[in-house]
């Protein structure tokens, strides 16, 4: 009997960036519901070079690594031998690799980014041997919005993916945009391109949860709009608010429920610039901010909402998005190409840089969309999104076996 593939998911995000960890979260779901007879042909096991956050279920997973604790003990014998592979092989990885190499057959993610969460510098293909790998790019948004980089974040980004485009023999993109911006930036790399677009697990706890319950929680009006994003510059909060002022002004006053971490690593300041921006526009009483919440109160209002607003100037492949779409909630997107290419059933698109364009749909939707959770349209997306997330899992295993 063939033994069992050994899968090693590397953690990826935090609180700085919600969407790696739920990326991580979402796939050992997906996999952990495979029918029996298919998950007993890989093991799988959570890489995290820091503690997990105590929320984070391990259920679905076979072991779990905590580098700190997994590594090879910093002996002198050992730091002596890894300084020799540094100075005389050029091998900046011997530590990771004498953990990882013989217990995995397969590791993924790597990005164009390792030190920050297991202090491995690319290349470290050959050192690996045996144990295949693939990479992942989520986007290119600093190819696109360089304005929200700094000079140094530009030029470590570029030379990380250039050296991921290099070593890898197989890179993974959450979109055909993505996979096709690499391939124009990149064209000479020789890394084989494989596209998984990821779809959410639908938990069973979603569903007995009580949206109401929740909604009273944070003492929100019986209809809202939902918007889940951290407040980075590029989510774009600040042209909702603006599309909230042209509506005030013509008597239409929506209510807008907001999620996420109130910071932007990259401006320390923008959200209180949103916070005064509120202000300026006389829409403040409209917007709610509550803050990075618990994910279960997240999905509890999701399903309260009259509908979701993703109004983001760029994404890799929005959770939101697919969130939205497993629990069967229409959509406000803008029109970048993930949204169009995501396509959510029943959504709409608005024009990414209109506040005049999103005003009408919010508009619209406002006084025709009816409040609290639809179970019928909840029933037939929990059906399709678990059909969805079964086969993103066996997508990922595909490439987990054939990755070279």
């Amino acid at each position: 009997m063939k033994p069992p593939l050994r899968i090693g998911l590397i953690m990826q995000g935090g609180t700085g960036w919600m969407g790696g960890a739920e990326y991580i979260r979402n796939l050992i779901l997906v996999c952990s519901h495979l029918p029996a007879e298919e998950r007993a042909k890989f093991e799988l096991s959570l890489i995290s070079g820091s503690p997990l956050d105590p929320g984070f279920s391990r259920h679905g997973l076979d072991h779990t690594y905590e580098l700190s604790a997994a590594l090879p003990p910093a002996t002198f014998a050992n730091r002596l031998r890894w300084l020799l592979d540094r100075r005389l092989l050029g091998q900046r990885n011997s530590r990771f690799v004498g953990f990882a190499a013989g217990r995995f057959d397969f590791l993924y993610p790597l990005t164009y980014d390792n030190q920050h969460n297991i202090q491995v510098s690319l290349p470290i293909g050959a050192a690996l041997g045996a144990c295949r790998w693939a990479g992942w790019i989520p986007d290119f948004q600093h190819r696109f919005m360089p304005a929200l980089f700094t000079a140094q974040e530009l030029a470590k980004r570029d030379a990380g993916i250039s050296a991921l485009a290099d070593d890898a023999r197989t890179i993974v993109f959450s979109s055909e945009s993505a996979a096709a911006d690499f391939r124009t930036f990149h064209p000479h790399s020789a890394a084989k391109l494989e596209v998984l677009r990821f779809h959410t697990y639908p938990d069973g706890s979603w569903f007995e949860g009580d949206p109401i319950a929740v909604q009273r929680q944070f003492h929100l009006p019986g209809r809202f709009f939902l918007v889940s994003n951290q407040f980075w510059q590029h989510k774009n909060h600040a042209m909702l608010f603006q599309a909230l002022a042209l509506l005030r002004a013509r008597g239409v006053e929506p209510t807008v429920v907001c999620t996420g971490h109130p910071a932007d690593f990259r401006s320390k300041d923008y959200f209180n610039t949103l916070l005064r921006q509120l202000h300026e526009l006389g829409v403040a009483a409209q917007v709610r901010l509550l803050g990075l919440i618990a994910r279960h109160e997240q999905i509890q209002l999701m399903r309260s909402a009259l509908a979701v607003v993703q109004p983001s100037l760029f994404e890799g492949w929005s959770t939101v998005v697919e969130d939205a779409r497993a629990l069967g909630k229409p959509v406000i997107y803008s029109d970048i190409a993930v949204h169009l290419e995501q396509n959510p059933p029943g959504g709409v698109s608005f024009q990414r840089d209109s506040p005049e364009s999103l005003a009408e749909r919010l508009a619209e939707w406002w006084q025709t969309l009816p409040a609290g959770p639809d179970l019928a349209a909840e029933s037939a997306a929990r059906a399709r999104a678990v059909e969805a997330a079964l086969t993103y899992a066996r997508r990922f295993c595909e490439i987990a076996s054939s990755a070279a």
